[in-house]
């Protein structure tokens, strides 16, 4: 068989070494010419090398990312086309750990750390692959590697030694989970040079074993998925009382068909993960964890490092935001927090576009938008280490566009 793969960045080169392995004739493409050298190792122990353009031929099968445009396929021709997800579910096995996979707009990772977290403290042996990057996680995430969350990079977790192996994943995922989770789509943004939609890339996550996806988007997901058993998530948790800034929150929530609640840790902007408790539930009740153990857990989760961080400096609250997820949607539920906590009032916002690793740039116009909707001042970088004085500012809050993808 002759095939295809293009796209080294975004994990081609590890669709090809197993295509390899299995005896089939690759030619691989490099098409964002920017591959790592890991990648240019990988394939040369195969035999193989990026080329910079697709040839003029004939192959069984081109494989390539739902977000690559079809014009990268140029003269070549073909009798069939995977993406990468598909390869990724015909390349994956069966012999592996229990797993979780994670992708939607927002809140992946949030949901994949507070999965892993619960999961940990009730003794099971967890391995998380975030875009914070991947590693043990026993009681925090032991970050061991930094590598994307392209579907490539599924087929390297580790596939024994651990009970459960949590992934996040950008676009689709294997199809073969134990457990598949799409948090949302908060953004049905486009993809392909807008040729096609981000949830139809998504929606290759969806397995044969349980899927779990939000109750007000069960029918979308049903209809590019007729063939997926849903089970749909609602939005259980409630703030209980008032917070200030940096104060515990007491939420509420259901579970197993029972209300419960929790005194979630004032380190952390913890209004924020709500949405992501939600989602994180219905995973763990699918797990059949005791309720106890979960609200124990909670209590003692710290939140994501660098996402929605909450510190105390010099008479200053200090919130960062460090994720390759920033968007003007995820500033508008950050500024709505804060708004909640009463924390707007001489609020400094400072924006860094920087985009390390990540697909997609800041849309400043909208950010801009939504910031003067919250009527903050506010500065928005050159991304290139500009210092900013935030002296006289009761609250700074920091938003950074950086992470590994």
């Amino acid at each position: 068989m002759d095939a295809l793969v293009l796209d080294m960045t975004h994990g081609g080169f590890i669709i090809a070494e197993r295509l390899a392995d299995m005896g089939w004739n690759v030619v691989c493409v490099d098409v964002y010419h920017n591959s790592t050298e890991e990648c240019a190792e990988r394939l040369a122990a195969k035999g193989l090398k990026a080329l910079d353009r697709s040839p003029p031929q004939h192959f069984d099968v081109v494989f390539m990312p739902a977000h690559c445009p079809d014009s990268f396929i140029g003269d070549a021709s073909f009798d069939k086309k995977m993406t990468f997800s598909e390869a990724v579910g015909m390349l994956i096995g069966d012999d592996l750990p229990f797993r979780i996979e994670v992708t939607g707009v927002k809140g992946k990772t949030s949901t994949c750390y507070l999965v892993a977290h619960v999961l940990s403290s009730c003794g099971r042996k967890v391995f998380l692959h975030t875009s914070r990057g991947q590693g043990p996680y026993d009681g925090c995430h032991k970050v061991t590697a930094y590598r994307s969350i392209a579907p490539p990079f599924i087929l390297d977790l580790p596939r024994s030694g651990y009970d459960v192996v949590i992934s996040e994943v950008s676009l689709g995922g294997s199809g073969k989970a134990d457990i598949a989770v799409i948090t949302n789509l908060a953004d049905d943004y486009g993809i392909a040079k807008d040729t096609r939609k981000a949830s139809e890339a998504k929606a290759q996550a969806l397995s044969g074993k349980t899927n779990i996806v939000r109750e007000d988007e069960l029918g979308l997901w049903s209809a590019l998925r007729p063939d997926a058993r849903l089970t749909a998530y609602p939005d259980t948790c409630r703030v209980v009382g008032t917070q200030r800034l940096g104060e515990p929150l007491r939420i509420s929530f259901t579970y197993k068909g029972e209300e419960r609640q929790a005194l979630l840790d004032g380190s952390y902007l913890s209004r924020q993960y709500l949405p992501s408790i939600d989602v994180a539930l219905k995973v763990l009740e699918a797990m059949d964890v005791p309720a106890d153990d979960v609200v124990r857990s909670l209590e003692s989760f710290r939140g994501v490092p660098g996402r929605g961080e909450v510190s105390r400096e010099d008479g200053c609250w200090r919130i960062t935001e460090r994720n390759p997820g920033i968007s003007h949607i995820s500033i508008g539920m950050t500024m709505g927090c804060l708004k909640e906590l009463g924390a707007l009032e001489g609020c400094l916002v400072v924006v860094d576009p920087v985009s390390r690793k990540v697909c997609d740039k800041m849309k400043a116009p909208l950010i801009r938008e939504v910031l003067e909707g919250y009527g903050v001042e506010y500065v928005i970088t050159d991304g290139k280490g500009e210092r900013v004085d935030v002296s006289g500012h009761p609250v700074v809050v920091t938003f950074v566009k950086e992470a590994w993808q």
